[in-house]
């Protein structure tokens, strides 16, 4: 019995559990069945070696009911065969189909580590600034882009009508993340220990600080103080010692780095706890840091 293109496509998708295919992944699983099947078994001949290729293939399939366009996304699909109906499309797999190289973060990373109920309006995410990261999409690996270029991350404005928030920083700074597989296909976030420090740098992108600080608190006891403190050493922002040590030190999290951290710290009018709000007299004399912002979250978790 012959394979056809669209058998070849959907079987892969269901096998890693996925309801959205983009054109660029619908080329990888045809370039993954021409190489598996032999000849006499494809009722197709060329392998496809740009998006483009598969797309009279992507549209065929909508016509016949197998896949349906997602809105607002040119040459993206949601599978409409029977296993693809027992669960509806979720923003963050069109998300990291759109940029395979992102990853979840700050306020849109609390909420997924369940470590606030602030339900957020859109999406927040980070991406490296120079595209990619140095990393593959994931559940690809090297051959599969072997001869072809790899795919560009899109930096998309709204996905299922919802908004997107981005962040870019660095390839150096671009670390501290999972892939999580809750739902079968993966998802990347960073984790609940780079997303917290990620909120003392922007709580403006993680519902604000007081959020934030309720985040930590509630996160006391699974946190994984070492990594929390190699992030902050890598990040290398010494601002962001003194706010994480002081935060870590209210919350009874100790760490041999936090006697160093505080020999090194700087006294100046930037350093506050709050960098978007007025310097404050209250004053956090073993940080040197102005405590500019209600921290009582700190300690309303018991």
């Amino acid at each position: 019995m012959q394979t056809s293109a669209s058998e070849a496509i959907l079987e892969q998708l269901a096998g890693e559990g996925r309801l959205v295919l983009s054109d660029w992944r619908a080329m990888l699983y045809l370039r993954r069945a021409t190489f598996s099947l032999p000849v006499s078994q494809r009722r197709w001949s060329k392998m496809p070696s740009v998006p483009s290729d598969v797309w009279t293939t992507l549209r065929r399939m909508s016509e016949r009911g197998e896949l349906e366009p997602l809105p607002g996304l040119r040459h993206f699909y949601r599978a409409s065969v029977p296993y693809a109906r027992t669960r509806p499309v979720e923003e963050e797999e069109v998300l990291m189909e759109a940029h395979p190289y992102a990853a979840l973060s700050d306020l849109s990373a609390l909420f997924y580590h369940g470590l606030t109920e602030a339900m957020p309006k859109g999406l927040t995410a980070v991406a490296p600034a120079d595209g990619k990261g140095g990393l593959l999409p994931p559940d690809t690996e090297t051959q599969d882009w072997e001869g072809i270029q790899l795919v560009n991350g899109r930096r998309v404005s709204r996905v299922l009508g919802r908004p997107v928030n981005w962040r870019r920083v660095t390839p150096e700074r671009y670390f501290g993340f999972e892939l999580y597989r809750r739902q079968g296909y993966p998802v990347r976030v960073t984790t609940p220990e780079r997303t917290l420090v990620d909120g003392l740098m922007y709580p403006e992108l993680s519902g604000g600080l007081e959020n934030v600080l309720r985040a930590w608190a509630l996160a006391r006891d699974v946190l994984d103080v070492d990594i929390v403190v190699y992030q902050v050493e890598r990040l290398g922002v010494v601002v962001l010692r003194q706010r994480v040590g002081f935060v870590m030190e209210r919350l009874g999290l100790l760490h041999p780095a936090l006697g160093e951290w505080r020999a090194r710290t700087e006294r100046g009018g930037s350093r506050k706890l709050l960098a978007s709000a007025p310097y404050a007299p209250r004053y956090d004399e073993g940080w040197d840091l102005s405590i500019n912002a209600p921290t009582g979250a700190l300690e309303e978790i018991a």
